[in-house]
């Protein structure tokens, strides 16, 4: 019988930023430097320590994983050649997997960065599944909220001639780190009834903007262009540290953060 944990897990469709606009809003971020806030401290696989155990920290945490890196994976899959209905289930069934199984209990850092951890985990699920041709398609449980038509599409528009499953799979998770900071910006703005500036001030996130695109936007709120041109400053500088942390969240030594963070743009850069 099928278990459907969805009421307990209510994840909803991840959709990553564009790889243009993604490439560009890495382009400006200087790696080597770390300017991250004294107030965040040095954390490991933290995210995935979060995950482990009981409690609402522990099931936010799963949460986050789920809803942030399912598209990475269904991008694998679909890359492998495997058909979208089952590439769906295949990764309804590893979601569901980790939650039965408590695999975040049982990883250890020593396994390496999650990005490699969680790919390698889902083709283990996979080879296991297809190993059971004389039993139920598991199916599972609707772990994860996904509209396939709509991941479809996204899928298909995301398509580059020539990637293969593995390469596809760094750049969707790249896309992923990307938009995760970017999100993570826009809740800053919002708890502060700012959402409006940010609005404004995303667009120049990447190095483009000439002296009138300036001027409008910051006529639009009412501000001068130089202050205006602060406030964006301000933002890739919180930017860039908000991404330090997001890297961070995924590392299994906070040493690995510059060279995860050069390798991410080398993927979006097609290197």
């Amino acid at each position: 019988m099928k278990r459907d944990v969805s009421s307990h897990y209510p994840f909803v469709i991840y959709k990553p930023l564009c790889r243009s606009y993604a490439f560009r809003v890495m382009s400006f971020v200087d790696s080597p430097q770390d300017s991250t806030p004294q107030r965040f401290q040095p954390t490991r696989w933290s995210i995935v320590l979060r995950a482990r155990g009981e409690g609402r920290e522990a099931r936010q945490a799963l949460e986050d994983l789920c809803r942030m890196y399912w598209f990475p994976l269904y991008t694998w899959c679909r890359s492998r050649g495997y058909p979208a209905a089952d590439s769906e289930d295949y990764i309804q069934g590893f979601f569901l997997q980790v939650i039965e199984k408590k695999l975040f209990d049982r990883a250890e850092e020593a396994r390496g960065k999650l990005r490699t951890f969680l790919l390698t985990a889902l083709q283990r699920h996979i080879r296991d599944e297809r190993e059971k041709i004389d039993t139920e398609r598991r199916g599972g449980g609707q772990v994860i909220s996904i509209d396939p038509a709509e991941a479809e599409a996204h899928y298909a528009g995301s398509l580059i001639s020539g990637e293969s499953p593995e390469q596809a799979y760094d750049r969707q998770w790249a896309l992923t780190v990307l938009d995760r900071a970017v999100e993570t910006l826009a809740r800053e703005h919002a708890a502060r009834g700012k959402s409006a500036i940010f609005s404004q001030l995303r667009p120049f996130l990447t190095d483009e903007g000439d002296s009138e695109s300036y001027a409008a936007a910051a006529a639009e709120l009412g501000m001068s262009a130089g202050a205006f041109k602060v406030a964006v400053h301000r933002l890739r500088t919180r930017f860039r540290e908000t991404l330090r942390i997001v890297v961070r969240d995924t590392q299994p030594d906070d040493s690995d953060v510059d060279s995860e963070i050069a390798y991410l743009a080398g993927v979006l850069a097609g290197n």
